[in-house]
């Protein structure tokens, strides 16, 4: 079997053919049901993911949070809502060499190491641009579609924000992802996907307001009811008991909205977590076959355990950070 033929796409539950040196572990973990189970062994940069009954081994590159500004004149009308995240990361140390260098170059070498390295799929995890700039969008989708390798995106908060601009968080994520992020999207709905490779789910699932449509987790359920195994990608982590202010955390909420003048964008809402999102929470926690959740947010990487799920957040891209993952057979 060559390279990418294992890949299937599915964005509304029905899966669709698509043709296409290790580490010491900071922690170990066994997910385990009576017919199922995987391992997992993790540093600052990899995961290696063993699960039973896995045909054969993978490799998926996480990168999240690259931050990219790239404006020229067409974008010079925002100039109004973009002016703090432009000036966010003009240059900053690579986390190896502690060289200066730029969010742009960051991700060229990670392009160039997605390659080097024979990845089978690229998984953006949200803040790859600081802003919706059609500039910036499409720089990152010539990069990755260079690489000849398929991907997969999920927007970030910063990815559909123009700082100040009207509207509410839902209306300008629909809007701007839909008018400008398109392009980096490859399934046919911008806030779900799920893409079925050598015998895993890929789901993503867009949380970059914090929240949980009713649309979203209905999707979640019917992918809950697949008998593949799933790997969930987002932006933003979700809630474990370890965890601070996350997806569906207990405590989210305009009482602890801290950013939101800063950031010039709607507060978060007085009374809480929607219904929908409560239940997500819940629906993550009893997925028997999760194989892992892969975030990234909060520009550190780390990697969090809640009874018998495993949640790992990658480091910034912006900086050269990412996080590679080995998926194999669990006796490879």
């Amino acid at each position: 079997m060559r390279r990418r033929e294992f890949i299937t796409k599915s964005t509304c539950g029905i899966a669709i053919p698509l043709t296409l040196p290790l580490f010491s572990s900071c922690n170990h973990t066994t997910a385990q049901t009576s017919s199922w189970y995987c391992t997992h062994n993790s540093s600052a940069l990899e995961t290696i993911i063993a699960i039973d009954g896995l045909s054969q081994s993978f490799k998926t590159l996480q990168i999240a949070d690259s931050h990219i500004s790239c404006d020229n004149d067409s974008d010079r009308e925002y100039e109004t809502y973009s002016a703090r995240m432009n000036n966010a990361y003009p240059l900053v140390n690579h986390f190896k060499t502690n060289e200066q260098v730029t969010p742009i170059q960051c991700f060229e070498e990670l392009m160039d190491f997605a390659k080097k390295e024979n990845v089978d799929l690229i998984a953006l995890t949200g803040d790859i641009v600081n802003y919706p700039s059609a500039t910036a969008v499409e720089a990152v989708r010539k990069w990755v579609t260079e690489t000849g390798i398929h991907h997969i995106y999920v927007a970030g908060n910063h990815d559909w924000h123009y700082e100040g601009m009207k509207g509410s968080a839902d209306e300008l994520r629909q809007e701007w992802c839909t008018t400008r992020l398109q392009p980096l999207y490859t399934g046919n709905n911008m806030f779900f996907s799920s893409l079925i490779v050598n015998g895993l789910n890929m789901i993503t699932i867009d949380n970059s307001t914090y929240q949980i449509t009713e649309e979203q987790l209905e999707f979640y359920k019917q992918q809950k009811e697949r008998p593949e195994p799933i790997v969930l990608f987002a932006h933003i982590p979700f809630y474990m008991p370890s965890l601070w202010m996350s997806c569906g955390h207990p405590d989210w909420g305009a009482s602890v909205d801290r950013n939101y003048e800063l950031e010039r964008r709607e507060q978060w809402s007085e009374s809480g977590n929607d219904n929908a999102t409560k239940e997500f929470i819940q629906q993550i926690m009893t997925t028997d076959k999760l194989a892992g959740i892969f975030t990234g947010h909060w520009h550190g990487s780390s990697c969090i355990t809640s009874a018998d799920k495993k949640q790992c957040v990658a480091g910034a891209a912006f900086n050269g950070q990412y996080r590679m993952l080995h998926f194999r057979p669990i006796d490879a």
